[in-house]
């Protein structure tokens, strides 16, 4: 935990809960009795930037007239976020750091990382209990092969991050991969998509105006500006995500899609549908399950040929017929790769 961290939840540990307050020389003299020296000035900053986390309050947010320096403590009804942690909050925040790690911004994540410090603290305390032994025997395990996630300036993240929170627009400098230079664009943050490993940025450029996804590891250099972001009329970010482009559509149609597969990979379907409407059949024969027949309504996109393929032969598309033919020609082909 670094020096920084533990004086913040030394900070986060001093502070009472409503109506009680602490002012900031008191926190200062409880940092102090604890062997932490800073200034004041210090303690007023980190402060505003825990108060952007946790429900913390001051005079100031109460509309509570003071001549003096502002009272801080935690809101009345803040709860479950006081760091006197218990066992199982602390398992709890063990878990989602596995969780949230590859998906949170890097600034974000190391700012709730006291958190997750305090919680490994909790829990190292523990040796012999059955909480700890919980700990071990239950793990995050990503459904498909998990790739190493592309690196991100963190600096360039914030910003990109800010923007979208602040509605601001970005002068950035984004490479885009069928190019050999980076290039300066105006960017209209719309929002972020965390897709697998990558995360994306929903955004306008320049003067067009249609919305479009860019993985944020491309971006060089990005600053946020003090011009307001100009979102596209009727933009709603549910529709870009399931009606556009992030699922990687072919076309923005729904396919009924019919697929034959063995038992054993069938199965899952019996637990996890595809979809809510999904129907699937049984393939009886001499009184035992052979297989199954999946039809169902999906969008046309990528992402459904990859979850087929995964299969292998274990499944044979039946309907439609242009995904069938499809499927036969990257048969074809990947039998030639195999010299078959």
């Amino acid at each position: 935990m670094s020096e920084a961290n533990i004086r913040q939840w030394k900070i986060l540990e001093s502070l009472p809960r409503q109506p009680r307050k602490l002012f900031v020389k008191e926190i200062q003299d409880i940092l102090e009795a604890s062997g932490i020296f800073v200034s004041i000035r210090t303690i007023q900053r980190d402060l505003v930037s825990l108060s952007s986390i946790f429900p913390l309050v001051n005079d100031d947010d109460l509309n509570e007239s003071s001549r003096g320096p502002y009272g801080w403590s935690w809101h009345k009804d803040a709860n479950g976020v006081n760091p006197a942690m218990d066992p199982v909050e602390a398992l709890t925040l063990s878990l989602a750091k596995e969780y949230l790690a590859p998906i949170m911004p890097t600034k974000t994540f190391n700012r709730i990382g006291i958190f997750f410090d305090r919680a490994n603290n909790v829990l190292n305390q523990m040796e012999k209990s059955r909480i700890k032994r919980w700990k071990e025997r239950v793990k995050v395990v990503s459904q498909w092969q998990r790739l190493i996630p592309p690196k991100i300036d963190p600096e360039v993240e914030s910003e990109i991050y800010n923007g979208v929170f602040y509605g601001k627009q970005l002068e950035a400098l984004y490479h885009k991969k069928s190019s050999d230079e980076a290039e300066i664009r105006t960017v209209n943050p719309l929002g972020i998509v965390l897709h697998g490993v990558i995360h994306r940025l929903i955004c306008t450029m320049d003067e067009d105006p249609n919305p479009r996804h860019l993985p944020i590891h491309r971006f060089k250099f990005a600053r946020v500006k003090d011009t307001s972001s100009i979102e596209p009329k009727g933009f709603k970010m549910d529709n870009f995500i399931s009606e556009e482009n992030i699922g990687f559509l072919v076309s923005k149609r729904k396919i009924e899609i019919e697929v034959k597969f063995t038992a054993s990979a069938g199965f899952h379907l019996t637990e996890t549908p595809l979809t809510e409407d999904q129907k699937l059949r049984k393939i009886i024969d001499n009184g035992r399950i052979k297989g199954y027949v999946l039809k169902a309504l999906v969008y046309d996109s990528s992402q459904i040929r990859w979850w087929l393929l995964g299969f292998g032969s274990q499944v044979e598309v039946i309907k439609p017929d242009s995904l069938r033919q499809e499927f036969k020609s990257s048969a074809r082909e990947q039998a030639k790769l195999y010299g078959v």
